[in-house]
């Protein structure tokens, strides 16, 4: 009897040991993200003033994310505004939004800088608006107030590979 009940147990143990293992859930499946291109492109911006009095320009565009998830943009804005002795400096502002909210925003007076900017979950396109305002003094050498913004977009999806 002895040995029937220490074989009842070893044959217990041996069917539970199979289910002592690790089972394979969606959790635990590995799996691995790739980025596909969709789209690439560039929105450049420039203006110049050459008005003496204080001017003010505005101008609107959008970048098509269309079956897009995450959008990479790299922007590089260089601006020049004087500082006119009748009124204040003039100034670039350079602002990306998507939907009703603002997702980037720069104001620029006198300077040459880079962005990398990275933006995930996009559904919309984005609208990219500018304004500015600015003049060209007539008594100095300078040139008149001016910006360049130039930026280079990748839109990509994601593709889950497992």
């Amino acid at each position: 009897m002895k040995a029937n009940k220490s074989s009842i147990i070893i044959i217990i143990l041996m069917i539970l040991s199979g289910c002592l293992g690790q089972t394979q859930t969606l959790e635990n499946v590995s799996s691995s993200e790739e980025y596909v291109l969709v789209t690439e492109g560039n929105d450049n911006h420039s203006y110049q003033f050459w008005n003496t009095a204080p001017m003010s320009i505005g101008n609107f565009s959008s970048i098509n994310t269309s079956e897009g998830e995450i959008v990479n943009i790299t922007l590089e804005i260089t601006a020049f505004f004087h500082d006119p002795v009748q009124w204040d400096a003039g100034f670039v502002n350079y602002t990306i939004t998507h939907g009703n909210e603002t997702v980037f925003s720069t104001t620029m007076s006198y300077n040459k800088t880079s962005y990398n900017i990275s933006l995930n979950n996009i559904t919309n396109n984005l609208t990219v608006t500018i304004q500015s305002n600015g003049s060209d003094d007539d008594t100095t050498a300078e040139p008149g107030d001016f910006f360049i913004a130039s930026a280079k977009y990748e839109v990509y999806y994601i593709l889950m590979v497992e």
